[in-house]
Protein backbone atom coordinates (compact mmCIF):
# COMPACT_ATOMS: atom_id res chain seq x y z
CA UNK A 1 0.00 0.00 0.00
CA UNK A 2 1.06 3.59 -0.64
CA UNK A 3 2.22 5.34 2.52
CA UNK A 4 -0.15 7.83 4.13
CA UNK A 5 2.43 9.83 6.04
CA UNK A 6 0.14 12.14 7.99
CA UNK A 7 -2.25 15.06 7.64
CA UNK A 8 -1.66 17.91 5.21
CA UNK A 9 -4.59 20.18 6.05
CA UNK A 10 -8.11 20.50 7.37
CA UNK A 11 -10.69 22.38 5.28
CA UNK A 12 -13.35 24.72 6.65
CA UNK A 13 -16.23 26.17 4.66
CA UNK A 14 -16.64 29.84 5.62
CA UNK A 15 -19.19 32.61 5.21
CA UNK A 16 -16.73 35.49 5.28
CA UNK A 17 -13.24 34.66 4.04
CA UNK A 18 -11.79 38.02 5.10
CA UNK A 19 -12.89 37.77 8.73
CA UNK A 20 -11.86 34.13 9.05
CA UNK A 21 -8.50 34.68 7.40
CA UNK A 22 -7.81 37.58 9.75
CA UNK A 23 -8.67 35.47 12.81
CA UNK A 24 -6.51 32.50 11.89
CA UNK A 25 -3.66 34.69 10.65
CA UNK A 26 -3.59 37.44 13.26
CA UNK A 27 -5.00 35.77 16.40
CA UNK A 28 -4.04 32.10 16.12
CA UNK A 29 -0.93 33.04 14.14
CA UNK A 30 -1.41 30.86 11.07
CA UNK A 31 0.62 33.61 9.48
CA UNK A 32 2.32 31.80 6.61
CA UNK A 33 0.44 31.46 3.31
CA UNK A 34 0.91 28.07 1.65
CA UNK A 35 -1.48 28.90 -1.20
CA UNK A 36 -4.10 31.51 -2.00
CA UNK A 37 -6.62 31.35 -4.81
CA UNK A 38 -9.17 33.91 -5.90
CA UNK A 39 -12.79 33.11 -6.64
CA UNK A 40 -12.81 31.02 -9.80
CA UNK A 41 -14.47 27.99 -11.35
CA UNK A 42 -12.98 24.75 -10.06
CA UNK A 43 -13.84 22.11 -12.65
CA UNK A 44 -11.82 19.45 -10.83
CA UNK A 45 -14.26 19.55 -7.90
CA UNK A 46 -17.46 19.03 -9.92
CA UNK A 47 -17.48 15.27 -9.38
CA UNK A 48 -16.98 15.64 -5.63
CA UNK A 49 -19.67 18.30 -5.23
CA UNK A 50 -21.91 16.60 -7.83
CA UNK A 51 -22.64 19.89 -9.54
CA UNK A 52 -22.04 21.11 -13.11
CA UNK A 53 -20.35 24.29 -11.92
CA UNK A 54 -18.24 24.80 -8.79
CA UNK A 55 -16.92 28.26 -7.96
CA UNK A 56 -14.97 29.14 -4.84
CA UNK A 57 -11.94 30.97 -3.51
CA UNK A 58 -9.79 30.40 -0.50
CA UNK A 59 -6.48 30.32 1.29
CA UNK A 60 -4.29 27.69 2.96
CA UNK A 61 -2.44 28.91 6.07
CA UNK A 62 0.13 27.43 8.43
CA UNK A 63 1.85 28.35 11.66
CA UNK A 64 5.57 29.07 11.76
CA UNK A 65 6.06 26.07 14.05
CA UNK A 66 4.69 23.82 11.33
CA UNK A 67 1.95 21.27 11.90
CA UNK A 68 -1.33 20.77 10.08
CA UNK A 69 -2.41 23.52 7.67
CA UNK A 70 -5.84 25.20 7.69
CA UNK A 71 -7.68 25.68 4.40
CA UNK A 72 -10.49 28.26 4.36
CA UNK A 73 -12.98 27.83 1.50
CA UNK A 74 -15.62 30.38 0.52
CA UNK A 75 -17.99 28.69 -1.91
CA UNK A 76 -20.03 30.75 -4.38
CA UNK A 77 -21.58 28.08 -6.63
CA UNK A 78 -23.46 25.97 -5.61
CA UNK A 79 -24.81 28.36 -2.98
CA UNK A 80 -23.55 27.12 0.41
CA UNK A 81 -25.68 26.68 3.51
CA UNK A 82 -25.04 26.17 7.21
CA UNK A 83 -24.40 22.49 7.94
CA UNK A 84 -26.03 23.18 11.33
CA UNK A 85 -27.28 26.20 13.26
CA UNK A 86 -24.71 25.39 15.93
CA UNK A 87 -21.61 23.19 16.07
CA UNK A 88 -21.25 20.69 18.90
CA UNK A 89 -18.28 18.59 19.92
CA UNK A 90 -20.11 15.28 19.42
CA UNK A 91 -21.61 15.95 15.99
CA UNK A 92 -20.48 13.21 13.61
CA UNK A 93 -17.68 14.40 11.34
CA UNK A 94 -14.59 16.57 11.63
CA UNK A 95 -15.20 18.39 14.89
CA UNK A 96 -12.11 20.40 15.88
CA UNK A 97 -8.45 21.19 15.42
CA UNK A 98 -6.02 20.92 18.32
CA UNK A 99 -3.23 23.49 18.51
CA UNK A 100 -0.19 23.19 20.77
CA UNK A 101 0.70 26.03 23.15
CA UNK A 102 3.37 26.23 25.87
CA UNK A 103 0.77 26.71 28.61
CA UNK A 104 -3.01 26.58 28.04
CA UNK A 105 -3.71 28.76 31.08
CA UNK A 106 -1.24 31.43 29.97
CA UNK A 107 -2.69 31.40 26.44
CA UNK A 108 -6.19 31.73 27.89
CA UNK A 109 -5.20 34.80 29.88
CA UNK A 110 -3.34 36.31 26.92
CA UNK A 111 -6.12 35.73 24.37
CA UNK A 112 -9.15 36.67 26.49
CA UNK A 113 -11.04 39.40 24.65
CA UNK A 114 -9.67 38.27 21.30
CA UNK A 115 -11.04 34.72 21.37
CA UNK A 116 -14.46 33.31 22.29
CA UNK A 117 -13.48 30.78 24.96
CA UNK A 118 -16.02 28.12 25.94
CA UNK A 119 -14.76 27.79 29.52
CA UNK A 120 -11.70 28.29 31.64
CA UNK A 121 -8.79 25.84 31.09
CA UNK A 122 -9.29 22.34 32.47
CA UNK A 123 -7.06 19.43 33.44
CA UNK A 124 -7.46 15.74 32.63
CA UNK A 125 -5.22 12.87 33.73
CA UNK A 126 -4.65 10.45 30.84
CA UNK A 127 -2.87 7.15 31.26
CA UNK A 128 0.34 7.02 29.26
CA UNK A 129 0.21 10.78 28.61
CA UNK A 130 0.00 12.39 32.03
CA UNK A 131 -1.59 15.76 32.82
CA UNK A 132 -3.51 17.15 29.86
CA UNK A 133 -4.21 20.87 30.21
CA UNK A 134 -6.65 22.21 27.62
CA UNK A 135 -9.20 24.86 26.78
CA UNK A 136 -11.75 25.11 23.98
CA UNK A 137 -12.63 28.20 22.00
CA UNK A 138 -14.61 29.01 18.86
CA UNK A 139 -13.51 30.86 15.76
CA UNK A 140 -15.70 33.74 14.46
CA UNK A 141 -18.06 31.29 12.72
CA UNK A 142 -18.40 28.88 15.64
CA UNK A 143 -15.93 26.15 14.70
CA UNK A 144 -14.21 24.50 17.66
CA UNK A 145 -10.49 24.95 18.28
CA UNK A 146 -8.71 23.28 21.21
CA UNK A 147 -5.53 24.72 22.76
CA UNK A 148 -3.41 22.12 24.55
CA UNK A 149 -0.31 22.53 26.72
CA UNK A 150 2.58 20.68 25.06
CA UNK A 151 5.88 21.46 26.72
CA UNK A 152 7.82 19.35 24.20
CA UNK A 153 6.47 21.21 21.13
CA UNK A 154 8.69 23.67 19.30
CA UNK A 155 7.03 27.04 19.77
CA UNK A 156 7.24 29.91 17.30
CA UNK A 157 5.20 33.09 17.51
CA UNK A 158 3.45 31.77 20.62
CA UNK A 159 2.12 28.51 19.13
CA UNK A 160 3.44 25.02 18.51
CA UNK A 161 1.42 24.20 15.41
CA UNK A 162 -1.87 22.37 14.83
CA UNK A 163 -0.99 18.87 16.02
CA UNK A 164 -4.11 16.80 15.44
CA UNK A 165 -7.62 16.79 14.07
CA UNK A 166 -10.58 15.57 16.13
CA UNK A 167 -13.16 13.40 14.35
CA UNK A 168 -16.39 12.45 16.09
CA UNK A 169 -17.54 8.93 15.14
CA UNK A 170 -20.49 6.63 15.85
CA UNK A 171 -18.44 3.51 16.64
CA UNK A 172 -14.94 3.99 18.00
CA UNK A 173 -13.70 0.44 17.41
CA UNK A 174 -14.90 0.45 13.81
CA UNK A 175 -13.24 3.79 13.10
CA UNK A 176 -9.97 2.76 14.77
CA UNK A 177 -9.89 -0.32 12.55
CA UNK A 178 -10.54 1.75 9.43
CA UNK A 179 -7.91 4.41 10.10
CA UNK A 180 -5.32 1.80 11.05
CA UNK A 181 -5.93 -0.85 8.39
CA UNK A 182 -6.99 1.36 5.49
CA UNK A 183 -4.94 4.51 6.08
CA UNK A 184 -2.01 3.17 8.10
CA UNK A 185 -2.42 5.15 11.34
CA UNK A 186 -1.00 2.26 13.37
CA UNK A 187 0.86 4.19 16.09
CA UNK A 188 -1.32 4.54 19.20
CA UNK A 189 -0.33 7.75 21.01
CA UNK A 190 -3.26 7.61 23.47
CA UNK A 191 -5.09 4.36 24.11
CA UNK A 192 -8.88 4.51 24.31
CA UNK A 193 -9.88 6.35 27.48
CA UNK A 194 -12.76 8.28 29.07
CA UNK A 195 -10.68 10.95 30.81
CA UNK A 196 -12.48 13.84 29.09
CA UNK A 197 -15.88 12.71 30.40
CA UNK A 198 -17.46 15.39 32.58
CA UNK A 199 -15.00 18.05 31.42
CA UNK A 200 -16.47 19.08 28.06
CA UNK A 201 -20.13 19.87 28.78
CA UNK A 202 -19.65 23.42 27.46
CA UNK A 203 -18.90 22.14 23.95
CA UNK A 204 -20.99 18.94 23.86
CA UNK A 205 -24.46 20.47 24.21
CA UNK A 206 -25.35 18.40 27.28
CA UNK A 207 -24.58 17.72 30.94
CA UNK A 208 -22.53 14.84 32.30
CA UNK A 209 -20.89 14.24 28.94
CA UNK A 210 -19.38 10.78 28.46
CA UNK A 211 -16.82 10.32 25.70
CA UNK A 212 -14.34 7.66 24.64
CA UNK A 213 -11.28 8.92 22.81
CA UNK A 214 -7.97 7.79 21.35
CA UNK A 215 -5.09 9.42 19.46
CA UNK A 216 -3.40 7.80 16.45
CA UNK A 217 -0.40 8.67 14.27
CA UNK A 218 1.04 7.32 11.03
CA UNK A 219 4.79 7.80 10.54
CA UNK A 220 5.38 10.56 13.10
CA UNK A 221 3.56 12.68 15.67
CA UNK A 222 4.95 15.73 13.89
CA UNK A 223 3.20 14.79 10.63
CA UNK A 224 -0.26 15.24 12.10
CA UNK A 225 -2.36 12.92 14.24
CA UNK A 226 -6.02 11.89 14.39
CA UNK A 227 -8.10 11.96 17.55
CA UNK A 228 -11.08 9.65 17.13
CA UNK A 229 -13.80 10.02 19.73
CA UNK A 230 -17.27 8.64 20.36
CA UNK A 231 -19.62 10.69 22.50
CA UNK A 232 -21.81 8.30 24.46
CA UNK A 233 -23.84 10.98 26.25
CA UNK A 234 -25.36 12.99 24.67
CA UNK A 235 -25.09 11.04 21.42
CA UNK A 236 -23.70 13.11 18.56
CA UNK A 237 -26.01 14.22 15.78
CA UNK A 238 -25.60 12.49 12.42
CA UNK A 239 -24.33 14.26 9.31
CA UNK A 240 -27.32 16.08 7.76
CA UNK A 241 -28.50 14.35 4.60
CA UNK A 242 -28.36 17.62 2.65
CA UNK A 243 -24.79 18.57 3.70
CA UNK A 244 -22.54 19.44 0.77
CA UNK A 245 -18.81 20.07 0.42
CA UNK A 246 -18.43 23.84 0.64
CA UNK A 247 -21.16 24.36 3.25
CA UNK A 248 -20.22 26.27 6.40
CA UNK A 249 -18.16 24.33 8.92
CA UNK A 250 -15.48 21.65 8.95
CA UNK A 251 -15.48 19.89 5.58
CA UNK A 252 -12.75 17.24 5.55
CA UNK A 253 -9.28 16.11 6.57
CA UNK A 254 -6.63 15.87 3.83
CA UNK A 255 -3.94 13.18 4.10
CA UNK A 256 -0.48 13.25 2.55
CA UNK A 257 0.35 10.21 0.43
CA UNK A 258 2.86 9.22 -2.23
CA UNK A 259 0.69 7.27 -4.69
CA UNK A 260 -2.96 8.23 -5.22
CA UNK A 261 -3.81 5.22 -7.38
CA UNK A 262 -2.31 2.77 -4.94
CA UNK A 263 -4.37 4.34 -2.15
CA UNK A 264 -7.51 3.94 -4.26
CA UNK A 265 -6.75 0.31 -5.13
CA UNK A 266 -6.00 -0.56 -1.49
CA UNK A 267 -9.10 1.25 -0.25
CA UNK A 268 -11.42 -0.37 -2.76
CA UNK A 269 -10.05 -3.80 -1.81
CA UNK A 270 -11.11 -3.07 1.78
CA UNK A 271 -14.53 -1.75 0.75
CA UNK A 272 -13.86 1.98 0.97
CA UNK A 273 -16.16 4.27 -1.01
CA UNK A 274 -14.59 6.96 -3.21
CA UNK A 275 -16.29 10.14 -4.38
CA UNK A 276 -14.27 10.71 -7.54
CA UNK A 277 -11.52 9.40 -9.76
CA UNK A 278 -7.97 10.67 -9.11
CA UNK A 279 -7.65 14.28 -10.25
CA UNK A 280 -4.48 15.79 -11.69
CA UNK A 281 -3.55 19.34 -10.64
CA UNK A 282 -1.20 21.36 -12.81
CA UNK A 283 -1.22 24.33 -10.46
CA UNK A 284 -3.60 26.66 -8.75
CA UNK A 285 -4.60 24.80 -5.58
CA UNK A 286 -1.90 24.86 -4.41
CA UNK A 287 0.81 26.09 -6.76
CA UNK A 288 2.40 22.67 -7.02
CA UNK A 289 1.63 19.91 -9.52
CA UNK A 290 0.11 16.85 -7.98
CA UNK A 291 -3.00 14.71 -7.60
CA UNK A 292 -5.91 14.40 -5.22
CA UNK A 293 -8.69 11.94 -4.48
CA UNK A 294 -11.78 12.03 -2.26
CA UNK A 295 -13.33 9.14 -0.34
CA UNK A 296 -15.45 8.45 2.74
CA UNK A 297 -14.72 6.88 6.10
CA UNK A 298 -17.17 4.39 7.71
CA UNK A 299 -19.43 7.21 8.94
CA UNK A 300 -19.60 8.84 5.51
CA UNK A 301 -17.18 11.61 6.53
CA UNK A 302 -15.35 13.01 3.45
CA UNK A 303 -11.59 12.53 3.48
CA UNK A 304 -9.05 13.68 0.90
CA UNK A 305 -5.76 12.17 -0.23
CA UNK A 306 -3.14 14.50 -1.67
CA UNK A 307 0.14 13.94 -3.48
CA UNK A 308 2.30 16.99 -4.21
CA UNK A 309 5.43 16.90 -6.33
CA UNK A 310 8.31 18.64 -4.62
Amino acid sequence: MSTVSGIHHVAIGVRNLGIMKSFYRDVLRFAEVFAEFGETEQELMCEVVRAPHVVFGGVILKQKAGGILVELIQMTTPVPRAIRKDFRYGDIGVAKITVAVPDARASYEELKGKVDFCSRPKLAAIGGWGDYSFVYCRDPEGNLVELVSMTNAEVKDGFGGARWIGISVTNLERSISFYQKTLGFHAVIMNSHESFSGLIDEVSGGEGTRVRSCLLAATSRDDGMIELFEVLKPRGRSIPFSAMWGDYGYLQVCFNCDDIRDVKAHGEKLGMEFLCAPKRMEGGIPDHPGEFLYGKDPDGIPIEFLFLQQ
